[in-house]
């Protein structure tokens, strides 16, 4: 009865610890919230991002950036 009530004590300790750790991180509730989101599935943020970000230098650079990215990646540059 004894190593019960120790071993309960212990988990009560370390539930205050976590809880303790818990109030003082410092990831913000919103950031948090999509970091969940993202993970479920993360190509729905990559893919959009990467073609914006494409776009817009393809966009400032022109023809040159296209060649680079097709070079990059062993197309037909």
């Amino acid at each position: 009865m004894k190593a019960e009530n120790s071993f309960i004590l212990q988990l009560e300790q370390k539930a205050k610890e976590q809880k303790l750790l818990v109030k003082t991180e410092i990831m913000p509730e919103w950031a948090k919230g999509i970091g969940g989101w993202l993970t479920v599935n993360p190509w729905r943020v990559i893919i959009p991002i990467s073609a914006l970000a494409y776009c817009i230098l393809r966009t400032a650079y022109g023809y040159g950036f296209r060649e680079f990215v097709l070079g990059l990646f062993g197309g037909f540059a």
